[in-house]
């Protein structure tokens, strides 16, 4: 009666095992044929894609020590036009049109209306400026808006250093 139990239990025990591995075959093959491509295409889209950062050039001096080359960085900025909050956006419009206005010489209406046609059209990298140097730049980055950083104000700046 006891090896009886004993055999119950283990033919049992093998049954399920048998099953859990039947069970593992059946979604390995169901993930590797039926959503095998599925998933190819997921991983091609999250790999990680390597790119070169060129290294900054340093100063060049003459053998009498006066500097004959720099390296300066130039800056360009632009607009994400739906980055921030529609009540951000509206608040802060007029205040940042007048301060491009002042910055850069156009009207403030003209930065207030290509800011609302950007927003408008979705554009997610309106031009502010180019070849900005670096005291301009930390000039723009305090304006209304684009002080709330990038992904609240929409300031979207690239840094290129440039031979001079």
């Amino acid at each position: 009666m006891q090896d009886k139990k004993v055999s119950y239990r283990i033919f049992l025990t093998a049954f399920g095992m048998l099953a859990l591995a039947v069970g593992i075959l059946f979604k390995l093959t169901k993930i590797q044929w039926t959503e095998g491509e599925y998933y190819r295409n997921l991983a091609e889209e999250n790999t990680i894609k390597s790119f070169e950062v060129p290294a900054n050039q340093g100063n060049i001096y003459s053998s009498d020590g006066s500097l004959l080359a720099i390296s300066i960085p130039s800056y360009t900025i632009r607009f994400d036009a739906i980055a921030s909050k529609d009540e951000d956006f509206k608040e802060f419009l007029k205040p940042l049109s007048d301060s491009l206005s002042v910055m850069f010489g156009k009207p403030s209406s003209f930065y207030r209306n290509e800011l609302t046609k950007a927003r408008a059209n979705r554009n997610r990298y309106f031009l502010i400026a180019r070849n900005l140097n670096y005291t301009n730049y930390m000039k723009v980055k305090g304006f209304p808006l684009f002080n709330l950083g990038a992904y609240k104000g929409g300031m979207i700046t690239e840094q290129k250093t440039v031979r001079q």
